[in-house]
């Protein structure tokens, strides 16, 4: 079923436009964005081009829409719109981290890739930009990999090139995405560095030990905009309540990401290009927490958005399946009968012997 379901919407992918916001910045075409309140104040910066219409949702929870957008002026104005409802994760203290594969659950997969490949950490890497596509962006990736494997998880990993850092980047990075589709993972992950200048908009401390903040994009022009967002709102409401500030904010964006291919899809930025790589790799351990309790979590008994929760849609798929056969058993037999209590008698019997052919077969 799973197989036949990554297929289908593969196959769905392949006829859909990959149309993506361009990612500005320093690689990228148009340059750095500012965006504020009605009242002037600088709600964030943006490495790529805001329109009207977009979300922004800041790191104290509250939404923001974009009202005017001035391209020339690369300024946006947005308007506070109120507290963002965010999911309920209260079954998180009633949990402990655990290695998710001791539950018996079985093929935990997430999928991985770098649609901008060539970026890089330039305090680190020596520049902001790999042109060959081996950009230290890999390094922040393999630690996330490493993490998440950590708890029991497993991931692919791939690590094909889309160069150049253009606006074709995204098309050019489907193909991956479609392939890794086709694995069946529970979630696809792209993940990115920052292009905005100001280091200090990323970096923080945590747990004693300095690390990056990471932003979440998510595309708003596709028909898994809903799930995008919500799967968004899940990881910052889990990482709020393990590693408050960690997750910087979430932009909701014209445009696609490529997160049409699945509801559980979302762009990663470890930080930005002008902080040190270590940061952003250090980051990466306490994401993965965050990343395998929103998607497992409930494998062992709690609320989260994994397996378990497809398990039950599934279950409750079947209760209704069998709830239609014995109403449409129960009009055939009153249609031959004539008589309800004849009919209900054939029925009976007839849900006997399904009872009864299921138990031989256990």
């Amino acid at each position: 079923m799973k197989k036949a379901i990554s297929c289908l919407l593969a196959l769905l992918a392949l006829l859909l436009p990959a149309v993506s916001r361009a990612d500005g910045g320093e690689n990228g075409t148009s340059g750095v964005w500012t965006v504020r309140s009605e009242t002037g104040e600088v709600l964030c910066r943006l490495a790529g081009e805001a329109h009207v219409g977009d979300e922004y949702i800041s790191g104290g929870n509250r939404r923001y829409e974009i009202l005017s957008a001035d391209a020339a002026a690369h300024t946006a104005v947005a308007r506070d719109r109120g507290a963002q409802e965010m999911p309920d994760v209260s079954w998180l203290a009633e949990e402990t981290a655990v290695v998710v594969s001791n539950t018996g659950e079985k093929d935990l997969l997430v999928a991985m890739y770098a649609t901008h490949s060539d970026e890089s950490y330039e305090p680190t890497d020596g520049t902001a930009s790999d042109e060959k596509g081996e950009g230290g962006i890999y390094d922040v990736s393999e630690a996330l990999k490493e993490a998440l494997e950590a708890r029991g998880v497993r991931v692919i990993l791939d690590e094909t090139p889309h160069v150049p850092h253009d606006s074709s980047a995204y098309k050019r990075s489907r193909q991956t995405a479609i392939a890794l589709l086709k694995k069946g993972p529970d979630a696809l992950l792209d993940i990115h560095r920052d292009g905005i200048p100001d280091p200090d908009e990323y970096e923080t401390e945590m747990q004693g030990e300095e690390v990056s903040r990471v932003r979440l994009l998510v595309g708003r022009s596709n028909q898994n905009a809903a799930e995008n967002k919500q799967f968004a709102l899940q990881l910052k409401a889990v990482a709020d309540q393990q590693y408050p500030g960690l997750i910087k904010d979430i932009f909701i964006g014209k445009g696609t990401y490529n997160q049409d291919l699945m509801p559980n899809a979302v762009l990663l930025e470890f930080g930005t290009h002008t902080i040190d790589k270590e940061r952003a790799v250090a980051s990466t351990q306490l994401m993965a927490n965050v990343l395998a309790d929103t998607l497992y979590g409930d494998v062992s008994g709690a609320a989260g958005g994994g397996k378990s929760q497809t398990n039950a849609a599934a279950g409750k798929g079947v209760l209704w399946l069998a709830i239609a056969v014995v109403v449409m058993i129960a009009v055939f037999a009153f249609l031959q009968t004539g008589s309800g209590k004849a009919a209900w008698e054939r029925v009976r019997r007839g849900a006997h012997e399904i009872t009864a052919t299921r138990e031989k077969k256990r």
